[in-house]
């Protein structure tokens, strides 16, 4: 909500300050700076405080940074971006925790109602985007204009954290934390990975001014060398480090009691890589479709923010839906990888339906928008419960927040992509009064649909050739246990007619003694 919200409230914060649309989206972007690169810390954070905790502290910061900036005067809008990218701190404790807090609750006999629970996480994330927009929109054609808004997240953030301080269920140390210790955090590693993304996502956010400006350029070659120079401290110096010295005391040296932020045996968890790629580009194209139909519908037909919101409203409604819809036995009949190359394919061919739409065209927006942008929010929806399922389900407990802040933090810096070249592309927008101009305007709209459409192109590809259909596989496994089981009861029944055999051809005392063997057999 704090994201899709800024979306519409960015003209209201243009005008508040006095500013031009370059500073004002710093809001945005601040926010999303800070969410993307702590995202991997707190995931990790919640695997040695418990879940539970790390969300109370990330819900406490939310609304107190929107009481802050609800109450900042309008001589400076520095302050306003400052306190937006505390709250994105804030921010990154809620994903990771959530989905740990679920895949620890919903355990044993209770993991039925696993897919159930993360369905309704899935209902509430995609469906407040929706909501955020509208009333973004809303609170933009109110005389309170933004603020009115952060009043509204303090509020409600407020009576959440003071409800959960109560009902929220506590979570106890599994096997794998009772090791784990805040001291014992990759301090080192920490560092360069925040820096390093902080760098990538304002290498990205400067690039949509004007990418050969040194602050773009130079953030992202040395962000992305800060982010590798983590990888390397930990899986090359570190873990091999702590493999040469695994008898060794733990005590006697600081290195052996690094926990590290890349756990080596993520790797092992199916299809962890690919569906790690999916899940950054899905963030990305559809931030930048839903920026595209903001866009468009501001500056070329000249809605009002309210308008705009509601015209955008079908794809929110159909990731909701998607959501409702959504059975797990959806995903055991067809299987993973079909699962999701249906869903890319549903994608792909909703973008180039979305990308027909035509400001010249009486009803346009009914003929290529409406339902395009409902059902592409449907195809990702799919693509999100099933991997929201597959993750948490594959990922040992004492795991699940720094594999899911992984996964957030290649989503959030795919955002900033996103983010970044529909703006890059369009470059500064004025409100198009002219055919002209207009017309312009429209065929840098038509150049980002080409971006959309090849980044979905990959994504297909991907689903066919690297996602592996794991369930069907353990079926298959299962199979030739039960099948072996099964022979060595064969086996045994058949060595234990051989002592029979034996039995009767001996003495009496022989076969008392025989069968007695028998029988303890028998019941063995």
């Amino acid at each position: 909500m704090n994201t899709s919200a800024a979306l519409t409230l960015s003209n209201d914060i243009e005008k508040a300050f006095n500013t031009n649309s370059s500073t004002a989206s710093w809001v945005l972007s601040g926010y999303a700076l800070t969410l993307g690169s702590f995202i991997l810390i707190t995931g990790k954070l919640a695997d040695i405080i418990g879940p539970d905790n790390i969300f109370l502290i990330g819900l406490s910061v939310i609304w107190i940074c929107s009481l802050i900036c609800a109450c900042i005067p309008h001589s400076s809008v520095v302050a306003l971006i400052v306190i937006r990218a505390l709250q994105g701190v804030g921010a990154s404790a809620l994903v990771p925790s959530t989905v740990a807090l679920a895949a620890n609750y919903f355990t044993g006999k209770l993991s039925k109602y696993l897919a159930p629970a993360l369905g309704g996480f899935i209902i509430a994330l995609t469906g407040i985007f929706g909501v955020g927009v509208t009333i973004g929109g809303a609170f933009s054609e109110t005389s309170t204009g933004y603020r009115g808004f952060f009043w509204f997240v303090f509020a409600y953030g407020l009576i959440l954290n003071i409800i959960l301080l109560f009902l929220i269920i506590l979570v106890d140390r599994k096997d794998g934390e009772d090791k784990m210790e805040l001291k014992n955090i990759d301090f080192v590693a920490g560092f360069l990975v925040i820096a390093g993304v902080l760098l990538i996502i304002l290498g990205l956010t400067e690039g949509a001014e004007n990418w050969r400006s040194p602050k773009a350029y130079i953030s992202l070659i040395v962000g992305f060398f800060a982010f590798l120079s983590s990888l390397g401290f930990e899986i090359i110096y570190l873990k091999r480090f702590q493999r040469k010295n695994q008898n060794k005391d733990k005590s006697t040296d600081w290195r052996l009691q690094v926990e590290l932020l890349f756990p080596p045996e993520i790797i092992k968890i199916p299809n962890f890589l690919p569906i790690l790629i999916q899940c950054g580009m899905y963030y990305a194209t559809f931030t930048m479709v839903i920026v595209i139909g903001i866009n468009y519908f501001t500056f070329i037909e000249g809605n009002t923010p309210i308008i705009v919101a509601i015209k955008v409203l079908p794809l929110p409604v159909g990731l909701v839906f998607g959501a409702l819809a959504y059975r797990t036995s959806y995903y055991n009949r067809v299987g993973l990888k079909n699962m999701l190359i249906l869903s890319s394919a549903i994608c792909l061919g909703m973008c180039v339906w979305f990308s027909r739409i035509d400001y010249k065209s009486d009803n346009s927006y009914w003929k290529f928008g409406f339902v395009s942008l409902f059902l592409y929010g449907y195809g990702i929806n799919m693509f999100f419960n099933i991997y929201f399922s597959v993750v948490v389900s594959n990922t040992p407990l004492h795991l699940q927040g720094v594999v899911n802040g992984i996964y957030q933090t290649c989503g959030q810096v795919l955002l900033s992509i996103g983010n970044a070249l529909v703006p890059s592309i369009l470059g500064n927008l004025e409100v198009a009064t002219t055919e002209q101009a207009k017309q312009k305007l429209f065929n840098k709209f038509q150049t980002i649909f080409y971006v959309v459409l090849a980044f979905h192109a990959v994504m297909f590809l991907i689903m066919v050739f690297l996602v592996r259909n794991h369930q069907k596989e353990n079926e298959s496994d299962d199979r030739i246990d039960e099948e072996d089981v099964l022979g060595e009861e064969k086996k045994q029944d058949d060595d234990c007619e051989c002592h029979v055999r034996e039995a009767d051809s001996g003495t009496e005392s022989r076969n008392s003694r025989t069968n007695l063997s028998y029988l303890d057999a028998r019941s063995v």
